[in-house]
């Protein structure tokens, strides 16, 4: 049956480290090593764009982060920090003053002042932004002087710090935009700590040290070349024979063979990440309660972390881990199918057929293959309609093609930013556009205070009417498992598992 009994989840990583996540695929792949002044780093998949409010993608901030400074930062523990903006005031709880430091400057030369961060937020918050919803709050942006912006809100909102470390806050020269007709994704022009070289989609996005970079006492490699490279094995096999210098989402099997090797080393850190899949609450086929439920207690999360995850991983049942100072570790949907059954004949859905978009790699065809049959057990029928990664999720969120999508959510650095995307009526996330009830109300609780401990049980609440709601199919959460070639030094990790590359040296 359907409780809210308490799980002992192990505090481990949230990560995707099997194939079986958010486009895990784009094929293609890198050609690094050879070059001893340049950071080779294996990616699972490319970025859907390199313009960070077009981008749907939650793996393209690995590629977005050197391009892209933020007006806010964060530390490895998602406590805000200094960024391009030097220091914030909030003198009401409806405005967000934010001071920038002095002789920013774009990749282009072009300055980077007050007006060019109102023409970013105003973007950030227009049409055809897919980070519309994190600024929802904003009602203006005030220029006080050229380096003093004030952003005026209809209510106070809590999560706005960390919604500016976030894609709302990738400082985009505005020169580039009006050069490139509103969509910079073929010329990313930021204030990141690199510039781009060159981008060969599927293939590599190669980025060189930015000379004007604000931090010019920060360590960072003179270039770095992402290649992208869908297969596990094969990012760890291009690791291993010296072609790579990081690999990320480096796969269970084959941390086991690298584990007591010095040369290789294996990080392993907690990250902000579900598998899981997206429902269409306004589709004909999942629109009842009762159908979500029903496909939510049919999955055996258990022995699918035992299976597909090899034990690295917990159970999901709500967005976050437990290990998370947000989440709600008394909800949890039991293994049921006979109350499965039951709910599915009572909503008049006992022979239910939907379609699931799903990305083709052999890791995530392999995770849906194991829903569908777990859901025939209970009569549903799931066809799969697997397709390149970044195809998959552009047929979702952009074509509405399917009612279903088999993938993950990479995390953001605020609980409210999760629920909001996740969850929000107007997000590019919830595709069929159908509130959660009582949603609202509950993060509305949440900005009443800057504090975590008070902010906490709303976000709990809000967890509750998720659940209660069966918004979507939580699977699990994977441990995050990154493999770094001998002589890589300073690499950090960050609770997001999205690492900026800051501080590594080459030995």
């Amino acid at each position: 049956m359907r409780t809210t009994k308490l799980m002992t989840l192990r505090q481990v990583s949230l990560v995707l480290i099997t194939a079986c996540a958010l486009v895990l695929t784009a094929c293609g792949g890198g050609g690094g090593g050879g070059d001893d002044d340049r950071l080779d780093v294996a990616v699972p998949a490319d970025a859907s764009s390199l313009d960070p409010i077009l981008g749907s993608a939650g793996g393209d901030h690995v590629m977005l982060y050197p391009l892209y400074e933020t007006l806010i930062s964060f530390d490895a523990e998602m406590v805000p920090q200094p960024g391009l903006v030097e220091s914030w005031d909030q003198p009401d709880p409806k405005e967000l003053t934010l001071t920038l430091r002095e002789g920013l400057t774009f990749h282009d030369g072009t300055p980077l002042d007050a007006e060019a961060v109102k023409s970013n937020l105003e973007r950030a918050k227009g049409e055809g932004s897919n980070v519309a919803v994190d600024l929802a709050a904003v009602t203006a942006v005030r220029v006080d002087d050229p380096r003093t912006v004030t952003l005026e809100l209809a209510h106070p909102d809590a999560s706005l710090l960390m919604v500016l470390s976030d894609r709302a806050g990738m400082m985009v020269s505005p020169a580039a935009v009006e050069k490139s007709d509103g969509d910079v994704s073929n010329n990313p022009v930021g204030a990141g700590p690199w510039s781009i070289v060159e981008w060969n989609r599927g293939q590599f996005l190669r980025v060189e040290r930015f000379d004007d970079y604000w931090d010019g006492d920060a360590q960072r490699v003179p270039e770095i070349q992402f290649n992208v490279i869908a297969d596990p094995t094969t990012r760890a096999t291009s690791l291993r024979s010296g072609k790579q210098d990081v690999a990320l989402g480096y796969a269970p099997a084959d941390a086991a063979e690298i584990t007591g090797k010095s040369k290789i080393q294996l990080v392993r850190t907690p990250r902000l990440w579900v598998d899981e899949v997206y429902f269409n609450t306004d589709s004909d086929e999942l629109k009842d309660v009762r159908v979500r439920e029903a496909l939510n207690l049919a999955v055996d999360r258990t022995t699918i972390v035992e299976s597909a995850y090899f034990g690295l991983g917990s159970p999901a049942s709500t967005v976050f881990p437990d290990a998370y100072w947000a989440a709600n570790g008394d909800l949890a949907y039991e293994f049921d199918p006979d109350r499965a059954r039951a709910l599915l004949k009572e909503a008049g859905a006992s022979d239910l057929t939907f379609d699931m978009l799903l990305s083709a790699d052999v890791g995530t065809v392999r995770m849906g293959e194991i829903l569908q049959q777990q859901w025939a057990d209970v009569g549903v029928t799931v066809d799969l309609k697997p397709l390149e990664g970044v195809q998959a999720v552009n047929a979702y969120f952009v074509d509405h093609a399917e009612p279903a999508l088999l993938s993950a959510f990479t995390g953001r650095p605020d609980p409210k930013m999760a629920f909001d995307v996740l969850f929000s009526e107007k997000s590019f996330y919830n595709t069929g556009g159908v509130a959660t009830p009582g949603l609202a109300e509950a993060l509305a609780a949440t900005d009443a205070s800057l504090e975590n401990d008070a902010r906490a049980p709303g976000f709990q609440e809000a967890a509750g009417v998720v659940f209660e709601n069966s918004s979507f199919l939580p699977i699990a959460f994977p441990d995050n498992l990154i493999a770094l070639a001998d002589g890589v030094a300073g690499f950090e990790d960050n609770l997001l598992g999205k690492p900026k590359f800051l501080g590594v040296s080459l030995g």
